[in-house]
């Protein structure tokens, strides 16, 4: 336990897989720049930037929007930015209900983009805050002191990443989601200093999917210094495929990143992308999800079509 009491434990990516990754890398090197506009004149100040990428669901939306009104944290620390990609009024809407009451900054995108890794660097490139936190328009949180409490693990345990604990959203009523990774690189409720993400280049501009999870291989390479928090939660639907769109959109992004990475390193990136296949032969609800993610990657090897969200 620190000295403020915040009990969490400092993780640094020491695993089998990050030594792996970063001993490939060493033997076969390549750019780990994303396609982040990094403006270095940008004074950025000590606050932490709210980053949501909004489509088309604006009930959720005004749930997450109300979560962070209610955050006890001074709004001198505190920017939310929205970025609308697709320009609907029903997002726009539900924005201005919320203008008198955070911080917003809003954009919007007339024509959908659907890339999501493109999107996540427009979030990136309008904010100004030294932290970040990535939050899906379907995020919970329900812990009115969880900004002020990150900023405070930030500023005394100085990490570049912290990983909440996520929770799955609807487990209670729908035991069909009552499984999720409690720890994870997604873009759900995840927060980095600002310092690592430019260093990074932020995301690849040509992912529709995958995008977080490949953030979090780069930043393994990097070296960075992760903090796993018991204490900060957040919640989210876990993966339910109803189709397998998205498993197929996961399976090309992966593709793609033969285009950014050394042979070997995509390799094992790709091979651990398949781990899910045996998963196929259990008979339940969990791991046949499990199953349709590396059932996606190998079947987008025969799809041309691109899926988006």
């Amino acid at each position: 336990m620190s000295s403020s009491g915040i009990p969490a434990s400092y993780v640094k990516m020491t695993g089998l897989k990050a030594r792996l990754l970063r001993w490939f890398f060493r033997k076969f090197p390549f750019n780990l720049k994303g396609d982040l506009l990094v403006n270095k004149q940008l004074p950025l100040k000590p606050i932490i930037s709210c980053l949501i990428c909004a489509h088309d669901r604006p009930e959720a939306l005004n749930n997450l929007l109300d979560d962070l009104a209610r955050q006890n944290l001074d709004r001198s620390q505190l920017e939310v930015i929205i970025l609308n990609d697709g320009g609907q009024e029903r997002i726009a809407s539900v924005v201005r209900q919320y203008s008198s009451r955070l911080p917003i900054q809003y954009k919007e995108n007339p024509v959908a983009r659907k890339i999501i890794g493109q999107i996540r660097n427009q979030t990136l490139e309008m904010s100004c805050g030294k932290y970040i936190l990535f939050l899906d328009d379907d995020t919970r949180i329900l812990q009115d002191d969880f900004l002020k409490r990150a900023l405070g693990v930030f500023s005394e345990m100085n990490p570049d990443v912290i990983i909440p604990r996520g929770e799955a959203l609807y487990g209670i009523v729908k035991l069909k989601y009552d499984y999720f990774d409690r720890y994870s690189f997604g873009c759900a409720g995840c927060l980095y200093k600002r310092e690592i993400l430019d260093n990074l280049g932020g995301f690849k501009n040509d992912l529709a999917s995958y995008e977080d999870i490949e953030l979090g291989i780069r930043m393994t390479i990097l070296g960075g210094e992760l903090l796993k928090s018991e204490e900060l939660s957040y919640y989210h639907p876990p993966f339910y495929f109803e189709s397998m769109r998205k498993p197929i959109s996961i399976g090309q992004s992966v593709l793609k990143l033969r285009r950014h990475y050394s042979f070997p390193v995509w390799i094992i990136v790709f091979l651990n992308a398949l781990r899910f296949l045996p998963c196929g032969l259990i008979p339940d609800l969990r791991y046949q999800q499990w199953f349709k993610i590396s059932w996606g990657v190998l079947l987008s090897c025969f799809k041309r079509d691109e899926f988006y969200y």
